[in-house]
């Protein structure tokens, strides 16, 4: 009986162990896993996450030198400064008239647009004007466990990456974290890739990098601009305008011009020539004086346009060790060629080499692109192509869809297309990390596409893992801050407007549909 009682009271002074150690077992784990301690004294079972922004949004203050209370701002760009340079107008217009320069107009844009931005400019030696500073460049605390980074814009991505450098190392200090996690916006993108290669040693202090509709590929209406080439594609204004528009009437009007062949003879005769003659021309000059100088802007060329984009703005002597901007263009050729043009192969041997380490992206889609340019309306989200900023993605035109006998290109074991027909995601470099949203455009954000930037980042998901962030999302048409998966279009019943307009359309397209009949085949 005794041996009996006392096997009782071991297994109740065992089960008693066992009850107590687990709490304490489980309170350890959740303590183990707790990363860091913000400066509000929050703790996160999580690495800090910085986020490095794009181009303006994520700018330090420039300001005058010898004005220590920042109130003569240069950026962030206030508008009281285009209010009071418009007093100068009127001087300049005079000015023209006395010196009988008929390019009065052309004067007026130019002066008035260095009144505004000239002093943003940098010199020849990529130094600042003289009297301009800026705040100190560095991190920001936002909560949450994030932290922002703020630097001077108009610098090369491989300048602004050795202050992200110190950035990160910053952070790891004051938090006593092991790693942090990465979220490059825009040209922010481009500066995340410029700290990836100049610090590939140090990447084991990165967990995951997020590169967020990433202009590192560049711009193609800058590319445009700075080659010269100036133009107005029809579509894409009429895509432009539908985007702007409150009602169908005047974008469906302009789609029927075009049709009819209208509008593209509209726009060259009448205002494609005096655009070039008057607004592009004081552009491309304010182009030469003040945006050339930027090795920012230089990273956001697209690589087809880079080299005429030199010769155009800088000369065909542009290569001259002894060219007046030698350091500028030597830092933004060294950037171009060395980083942007070998972005994807930079990601591939950052998640090789380092265990652990992983790369995302989230790209746009579905918003109508700058209409000046003369390129095709490329799938967009207002400013920078799905190829671009999926790193190769395959895609229709802005509002069309891919041949109906369009069959995905890799990886046919699994889905990578757009129930829309219009993206096929395997072509792209990351495809199993890459997620397009419909609707949003280049810089715009909701509260369902920040969840997603905290799912990506904490829980290094793919496409696949989590049926409540497929790859292909939209923004909601009940509600403007949610996210939901874009699915396969329902054909629309026609309202009476749609009908009316219809019978319309056959009647201003009658002259030219019975002259492609009668006359198509001898002018094919």
């Amino acid at each position: 009986m005794k041996n009996i009682m006392k096997k009782f009271v071991s297994l109740v002074l065992v089960c008693l162990m066992v009850f107590s150690i687990i709490p304490v077992s489980y309170a350890a784990g959740e303590a183990e896993n707790v990363t860091f301690t913000g400066p509000d004294g929050e703790t996160f079972n999580h690495y800090p996450q910085i986020l490095v922004t794009g181009f303006g949004s994520g700018c330090v203050k420039i300001y005058y030198e010898d004005d220590p209370e920042q109130k003569s701002l240069f950026w962030p760009f206030e508008s009281e400064r285009f209010i009071t340079n418009l007093g100068n107008v009127g001087n300049y217009v005079m000015g023209a008239v006395k010196e009988n320069n008929p390019d009065i107009l052309h004067s007026v844009i130019y002066n008035y647009i260095m009144d505004c931005f000239g002093m943003l400019a940098l010199n020849p030696d990529g130094t600042m004007m003289e009297g301009v500073t800026t705040e100190p460049v560095g991190v920001r605390y936002t909560g949450d466990g994030k932290y922002d980074f703020y630097y001077d814009c108009r610098l090369s991505p491989l300048q602004i990456a050795n202050d992200l450098h110190d950035a990160i190392d910053q952070v790891l200090a004051e938090t006593g974290s092991e790693k942090v996690e990465l979220v490059g916006s825009s040209y922010g993108a481009n500066v995340v890739t410029a700290y990836m290669y100049l610090y590939e040693e140090e990447l084991d202090k990165v967990d995951t990098v997020l590169q967020c509709v990433p202009s590192i590929g560049g711009i193609r209406f800058l590319g445009e601009l700075f080659s010269g080439n100036f133009d107005i594609n029809p579509i894409a204004l009429c895509d432009f305008i539908d985007r702007l528009a409150t009602n169908n009437l005047l974008p469906d009007f302009l789609y029927l011009l075009e049709e009819a062949g209208l509008l593209s003879i509209y726009l060259e005769i009448l205002v494609v020539p005096a655009l070039r003659e008057v607004l592009f021309e004081a552009v491309v000059d304010v182009g030469r004086d003040f945006l050339a100088s930027l090795p920012a802007v230089w990273a956001c060329i697209p690589d087809e346009y880079f080299e005429s984009a030199m010769i155009f703005l800088y000369g065909e002597n542009y290569n001259d060790p002894d060219h007046k901007y030698a350091q500028l263009i030597a830092q933004a050729t060294d950037y171009h060629y060395n980083v942007a043009n070998k972005a994807a192969e930079i990601y591939t041997e950052a998640e090789n080499n380092h265990t652990g380490l992983n790369m995302a992206f989230i790209t746009k889609f579905g918003i109508a692109a700058i209409p000046f340019g003369t390129a095709e309306n490329i799938m967009d989200d207002g400013l920078v192509t799905v190829p671009v900023s999926s790193f190769g993605a395959t895609c229709a035109n802005y509002g069309e869809k891919l041949p109906t006998d369009y069959k995905q290109q890799k990886y046919t074991e699994y889905n990578f297309m757009c129930p829309e027909w219009n993206i096929d995601a395997s072509t792209g470099a990351f495809p199993f990390t890459t997620w397009y949203i419909k609707g949003l455009e280049h810089t715009q954000k909701n509260t369902d596409y920040l969840r997603l930037v905290d799912e990506i980042i904490y829980k290094d998901i793919d496409v696949f893992s989590d049926e409540t962030w497929p790859q292909y999302l939209k923004v909601s048409d009940e509600d403007a801050e949610r996210l939901v998966p874009v699915t396969t279009p329902q054909e629309k019943e026609k309202t009476l407007y749609d009908k009316l307009f219809a019978i319309f359309r056959k009647i201003i397209l009658l002259p030219k549909t019975i002259f492609d009949k009668t006359f198509g085949k001898v002018f094919k």
